[in-house]
């Protein structure tokens, strides 16, 4: 990172701070198609059968929506369209991510936690440290803490993937190429499941994303993400001095 003034630095480049907005841009019509084609469809099976009145792992009806109520608020016809849209808009734009950053060493620094962090006294320290701390400061401005760091390779890493490869397998047109791929989850309901199960995780980890962004500063953290400039915390400034 480079300074900028005293108290400024430049903390994300060009490329990740368009590739973070079409990310986020194309993760929200990822989500509100889904639900809309979920709705038309608003029960989970697991294996090669599924169909309304088919045993299922879980059924929107058993939280007090029918079936019918389900297909009246859903729009699978426009939830596909956009879905399919949207979900290759965030496959080329990760990869271009990837492009700009991969080669990086700086990237995979900041990114991947060292061995050292990940020892159990390590993460038993951090942990302590930052519950018993009463205000909870951003100290990512030098770089993303061992919990940061974890999650995120999981989400790009891991998370992203299986999304993407589960996706695939729902789709007819890709498994009459690649049929294995069926039998790699054992079924297309059983993708289907474990996609929806990806999905929630995802929101959970974007609400996650949010909730800290608000409590260390949301002005700061949405103008960086912006502009590429970051004010550091005077807390910072004053254990730097």
């Amino acid at each position: 990172m480079q300074q900028k003034k005293n108290n400024w630095i430049y903390r994300h480049s060009l490329s990740a701070r368009i590739c973070h907005w079409v990310m986020a841009l194309s993760f929200f019509y990822l989500l509100y198609s889904g639900v809309m084609i979920f709705l038309h469809f608003p029960e989970l099976y697991w294996g090669k059968v599924g169909f309304q009145g088919y045993p299922a792992i879980f059924k929107l009806e058993d939280w007090g929506i029918s079936w019918e109520e389900a297909e009246r608020l859903g729009d699978r016809r426009w939830g596909r369209n956009y879905h399919y849209l949207f979900a290759w808009i965030f496959v080329i734009n990760g990869i271009v991510y990837l492009l700009f950053n991969g080669w990086r060493k700086a990237f995979y620094l900041k990114m991947f936690p060292k061995l050292s962090e990940l020892s159990y006294s390590s993460l038993k320290s951090f942990l302590a440290n930052y519950i018993k701390s009463s205000e909870k400061k951003d100290m990512s401005a030098a770089g993303y803490n061992v919990i940061q760091k974890v999650s995120y390779v999981f989400i790009l890493f891991a998370l992203f993937p299986f999304m993407i490869v589960s996706g695939l397998a729902q789709m007819p047109a890709f498994t009459a190429i690649s049929p294995e791929l069926i039998d790699l989850f054992g079924g297309r309901q059983t993708a289907r499941t474990l996609h929806v199960i990806c999905t929630v995780l995802m929101v959970l980890f974007f609400v996650v994303h949010l909730v800290q962004v608000f409590a260390v500063g949301v002005k700061n953290q949405v103008r960086a993400m912006i502009t590429g400039s970051y004010e550091r915390p005077k807390s910072e400034l004053e254990i730097r001095k």
